[in-house]
């Protein structure tokens, strides 16, 4: 049976990529709640012309969230986690269009995710269409925010993963296709740096100058990189001072933390708040934290990788693990201990670049795979 469902899936090509394209079309960036509602509207319709029970969760600042239910077996109880909102700002489809270009199909938002959406309701459709029964109840979580840190979101992931036996996340595999065992969790801090002004001619010693010490601070914190335990550190955007010929009494910046471990989080949080600065006359103010906590490759999370890896064998085919370094919200449900399998999505490459693009026969292949785990107990 397995086997038919590749072959359905392939069969289902020229429908998943229609559907695809309607997606596409719908412009959706972070930012703009009116076209997100938009959007909105047309995936609550399309949930519910496959039989899901809806729900709609309005977000002040954000588009609403979807949720749809399809009741199943006393097998587990799957959530599966898509958002609809891109990078790309409205307009972006005038100059990146979708099109086609032999197994390549390009678009904004094409990968990241909306081919993940796609894919979840092609295979909801050819799991009725064959008849296979799904193996427990299923919730598709289709929300607005992701691509700007989930904020308005991650309350109810939270709330539904408790209520789950297993999380499929439809972000986009490796560039090569790998699913996602494990991902970086990734944090964002700000550094505010505050000192004393003075002429940088006459009397630059009655300065403190905020300038110097975000300098010896960018060395320190950049030193807390760990590449053996895949800890990352970098200080990305920085300004200070606000004239040539003043000391600098103000300097801030932003630091980009990412990890593998939840206990390399906690050392750099640590860290960067216990500073002090080198001129006992300029003080540090230190805002954010880690957004997203990692997704650990925990035993959990393997074993699920190995029932992926058991449906894909029976299919011929195969696709390895991976960690990779960008956050989802599978890091989120990973961190409460429910078993996450990430990169569910397509296959391609691209994400956020103008070369964005999904392999079709790969992304097929996906939909296959998941219609076999909903489908397997």
């Amino acid at each position: 049976m397995t086997r038919k469902i590749l072959e359905q899936a392939y069969a289902a090509e020229t429908e998943f990529l229609a559907l695809l394209a309607e997606l596409v079309a719908h412009e959706s960036p972070s930012s703009e709640v009116t076209a997100l509602n938009a959007l909105a509207d047309k995936l609550q319709a399309l949930l519910e012309e496959r039989g899901f029970t809806t729900t709609r969760h309005a977000r002040q600042g954000a588009g609403d969230i979807v949720a749809g239910r399809l009741a199943g077996g006393s097998g587990p109880a799957i959530l599966i986690l898509c958002h609809y909102d891109t990078v790309w700002p409205l307009g972006t489809l005038a100059a990146m269009p979708w099109r086609r270009d032999g197994d390549k199909v390009h678009g904004p938002g094409v990968l990241d995710m909306k081919a993940g959406i796609a894919n979840a309701l092609t295979a909801v459709t050819l799991a009725e269409r064959m008849g296979l029964p799904l193996a427990g109840p299923v919730t598709l979580l289709l929300t607005s925010d992701e691509e700007v840190g989930s904020h308005h979101s991650r309350e109810l992931i939270e709330e539904l993963a408790r209520e789950h036996d297993r999380v499929f996340v439809m972000e986009p595999g490796r560039d090569d296709g790998a699913l996602k065992v494990g991902r970086k969790g990734v944090g964002d801090f700000e550094l505010h740096l505050k000192g004393r002004s003075a002429h940088a001619g006459n009397n630059p010693s009655d300065g403190a100058s905020a300038l110097r010490e975000l300098a010896h601070m960018l060395l320190f914190v950049e030193d807390l990189a760990d590449n053996v335990m895949g800890t990352s550190v970098n200080v990305t955007t920085a300004r200070a001072g606000f004239a040539t010929n003043v000391i600098a009494e103000e300097a801030i910046a932003s630091v980009d933390v990412r990890v593998l471990k939840a206990s390399e989080a906690d050392r750099i949080t640590q860290a960067i708040n216990d500073y002090t600065p080198r001129d006992s006359r300029v003080t540090l103010t230190v805002t954010g934290g880690l957004n997203r906590p990692p997704m650990e490759s925990t035993p959990e999370n393997m074993a699920l990788y190995e029932t992926a890896v058991t449906v894909l064998a029976d299919m011929g085919l195969a696709l390895e693990g991976s960690v990779v370094g960008g956050g989802s919200d599978g890091n989120f449900t990973s961190a409460l201990g429910v078993p996450t399998l990430d990169g569910l999505g397509s296959a391609g490459s691209g994400p956020h670049a103008r070369d964005e693009h999904i392999r079709v026969k790969e992304t097929l292949e996906r939909v296959a795979l998941v219609t076999g785990l909903l489908t397997r107990a």
